[in-house]
């Protein structure tokens, strides 16, 4: 959700850092550009006209190309990024920044600090803090002597980013800001409005109270300011003041100049400052929910381009593989001609089957390649999707606990210690679950060592789950083998299996029965796993074995489970098959050799 800090201050500062032509007597008597330099502003803090920003921006930019000054040109470049970004065009903003990168490749130009400033901000507004500063610290690196304005809008991104996960830091980036805003009064209000919430943050009371007066003295001085901050600072002042509920209240209002994540920061100081640990720890999942539901649209749908500094050196790869393909055509060219004058006929036929093979080849190469990339990709958003949840809830916790500020008690402890664990055991599952992956692609078949009881073995597993299903699910057994009946394989595999099918019947199954069966039909076992749960779509039957397909994409879980456990059955001479006629849930069906 774009808040008005969305529109506000990436225009005051990104726009004052980028587009100083106002210090310019020429540009600023030209007439064309004031015109398109108007309309630039007026459809970038709009809503709904984006065809109409995407083509005055590009007459813009052809007018600086015009006139000679690339860096203006590659400013509008970089605003058209930020435009995109405030406007939840992710994708297009990365894209756009790559492209930017390449431009100034081509044209030898090295203002690369625009380009990680726009990567920069692109992840500060997915909630990426870590890989945000990593930009932004890039941006610093590169950062043009000879050009303040750029200086000061990095330097002022860097301490609004961190004024509230890092207010010590925070505050050094914001007195270097400071150092080159006090001859501007908006940016000023800025640094003032951003010191107030950074002394909040380091608890300093006194510093905080001559912030304010401060602030409000430099607005009375200057009545031309907007309201920038005037409502978001009173909320650091109403909990100083003890008013903690009060300055929750401002935190809800959409007009106060701060992200959603930087309310949830600040509602997580102000309920553990309180004493307030429940609602803290409510707070903190919030924020967990919120950052996940930010990244998770964008960071592995782009994972290919994202990392603009790759692309430099991508950029010089591709550069040397076109020499290297230049060199192998004309060389192939060259033995074609040859091979023509001598033999032209017979080597006609030969030529076309070769080529024809080879493109044969290629082509199978290419699908092979591309599915590859495309499986790569996916697993990396599972699993990260996966991870991140009990990761940011791990976060939460460890946060609260080593906060001195927040006093526990040591059963409050005990219990967000509990959770820690059951979320790094969440971790330690999906990563078990991957190892069973490489474990399966390393042996062809299981060692069948085992005699198993089928019908003691079955039961304790389908009983081991009556503690972890609610009253409204009965677990059932049923068999039509003898009680000394035993099959010859590898327990261990035939367990991983069984429980895998059973957990799945479990989290899918709100009500009704789940019931594990046993029977022998010729020379098989057949071992089946019904329940009455959402069962699976029929869209997705002959899918559901592949790796990463997921039934509910809301479940916990990776997409490999039922990859694994087919593969574990084949192993072991036999296989695991979905029953397509049961309509009243889901019914795996494993089979097993009887020897």
């Amino acid at each position: 959700m774009r808040q008005a800090f969305r529109i506000i201050f990436p225009l005051c500062i990104l726009l004052g850092m980028t587009i100083s032509v106002h210090a310019d007597e020429d540009w600023r008597n030209d007439s064309t550009f004031s015109r398109l330099y108007n309309q630039f502003l007026e459809y970038y803090g709009s809503q709904g006209h984006d065809s109409e920003f995407y083509q005055v921006n590009k007459e813009l930019q052809d007018y600086c190309l015009k006139k000679g000054d690339m860096n203006r040109y590659y400013k509008f470049m970089m605003n058209e990024c930020l435009y995109d970004t405030e406007h939840d065009h992710t994708h297009q903003a990365i894209d756009k920044a790559n492209k930017m990168l390449a431009d100034m490749k081509s044209r030898n130009v090295q203002r690369y600090d625009m380009v990680y400033t726009a990567l920069g901000i692109v992840f500060e507004s997915r909630g990426n803090t870590g890989i945000a500063m990593h930009y932004f610290m890039q941006a610093v690196e590169n950062l043009p002597d000879d050009d303040p304005g750029t200086q000061m809008g990095t330097f002022s991104r860097l301490a609004y980013l961190l004024m509230i996960k890092n207010p010590e830091e925070a505050h050094k980036w914001n007195e270097r800001y400071k150092e080159q805003s006090m001859d501007y009064p908006p940016y000023y209000q800025v640094y003032l409005f951003t010191e107030a919430i950074i002394t909040f943050c380091k608890d300093d009371k006194e510093q905080f109270d001559k912030v304010y007066r401060e602030y409000h003295a430099f607005r009375k001085s200057h009545p031309e300011l907007d309201d920038y901050g005037l409502k978001a600072i009173e909320i650091p002042r109403k909990a100083f003041d003890g008013q903690f509920r009060e300055a929750l209240q401002l935190l809800d209002d959409p007009v106060n100049d701060l992200t959603d994540l930087d309310r949830c920061d600040l509602r997580i100081l102000i309920l553990a400052r309180n004493g307030l640990f429940e609602e803290a720890l409510l707070a903190a999942r919030q924020k967990g929910q919120l950052a996940d539901s930010l990244n998770s649209d964008m960071l592995f749908a782009n994972l290919n381009q994202i990392n603009a500094e790759a692309g430099i050196a991508k950029m010089q790869a591709e550069r040397a593989h076109s020499h290297e393909l230049t060199f192998f055509v004309v060389m192939v060219a060259a033995l074609v001609i040859i091979g023509l004058l001598a033999f032209m006929v017979y080597n006609h036929r030969k030529m076309s089957r070769h080529l024809k093979e080879k493109n044969d080849q290629l082509a199978s190469a290419l699908t092979m390649a591309e599915e590859s990339d495309r499986m790569k990709t996916e697993f990396v958003r599972s699993v990260s999707h996966e991870i991140r949840t009990p990761l940011n809830a791990i976060s939460g916790f460890n946060e609260i606990i080593n906060t001195p500020d927040i006093e526990l008690s040591e059963e409050e402890r005990q219990g967000l210690i509990s959770r820690i664990n059951d979320n790094m055991k969440a971790i330690t599952d999906i990563v078990d679950e991957m190892l069973h992956v490489a474990d399966q692609n390393a042996v062809s078949e299981y060692a069948k060592v085992d005699d198993v009881m089928c019908n003691r073995f079955l039961q304790e597993i389908i009983y081991a789950y009556s503690k972890k299903v609610s009253s409204s699910i009965e677990l059932r057994y049923t068999t039509r083998i003898i009680n000394r009946f035993t099959l010859r394989t590898n327990a261990d595999a035939l367990e991983k299996i069984v429980n895998h099918i059973v957990h799945n019947a479990v989290k899918f199954t709100k009500k009704g029965y789940i019931e594990l069966h046993c029977e022998q039909e010729g020379n098989n076992l057949l071992i089946s796993v019904t329940d009455t749960g959402c069962g699976i779509p029929a869209d997705m039957q002959d899918s559901i074995f592949q790796q990463f397909v997921k039934g509910d994409s809301f479940q916990q879980g990776i997409g490999l489970g039922l990859t694994v456990s087919r593969k574990m059955a084949q192993k072991l001479g036999g296989d695991l098959m979905l029953d397509k006629t049961y309509t009243d849930g889901a019914r795996f069906v494993l089979t097993l050799p009887i020897q």
